[in-house]
């Protein structure tokens, strides 16, 4: 009876207590998720669907590739975007007739890895989007970037990487764009 007498009163404070221990550590770990952890956010519209975005590591600037929801081969427009939220800084191809024969798609995939590019040209600079997974590493690895290389190779490339997680999947665009081989 002396430990029941004891026990009760413990047991008591650790439930009055204990919402409000989960509730800090909750929001502790929140505050402490590591910035890659943070889901991306697209320059779509709400009428449209995202192919693929993410979040630029260096600058925090999106990249989204955009469709009408009734995209297919034939019909409907896709765009790749690239800018902040209310401020797109670069909208490929600018008239959404026939954008489909604007872009180039290439997969490489074997067991355990996966190559994705997606590709255009705009006024003589090359831009390809790249999605990479290889879980035949150890960890496995994630890359995703944005390459931009000018004309006649007078500049050098540029490579901007995307922070993880990715929205969304370029596979979406593989019967619906040029094939290229990879």
């Amino acid at each position: 009876m002396f430990r029941l007498k004891l026990i009760l009163p413990l047991l008591f404070i650790a439930v009055l207590f204990a919402p409000h221990a989960v509730i800090k550590d909750s929001a502790s770990a929140r505050s402490s998720m590591p910035l890659n952890s943070i889901k991306p956010a697209s320059l779509c519209t709400a009428t449209e669907q995202v192919v693929w975005s993410c979040v630029m590591v260096k600058d925090r600037k999106l990249v989204s590739v955009c469709s009408s929801k009734d995209l297919d081969k034939s019909g409907g427009y896709v765009q790749y975007r690239f800018g902040q939220s209310g401020k797109v800084e670069l909208e490929f191809p600018r008239d959404r007739a026939n954008t489909q024969s604007a872009f180039k798609y290439s997969r490489y995939t074997r067991p355990l890895v996966t190559y994705l590019k997606l590709e255009f040209v705009n006024n003589g600079i090359t831009y390809t989007i790249s999605d990479d997974y290889n879980s035949e590493e150890k960890p496995s690895m994630r890359d995703a970037a944005i390459t931009v290389k000018p004309s006649g190779g007078a500049a050098a490339e540029t490579r901007l990487k995307c922070r993880l997680p990715i929205k969304g999947s370029l596979m979406k665009l593989e019967d619906v764009v040029q094939r290229e081989d990879y």
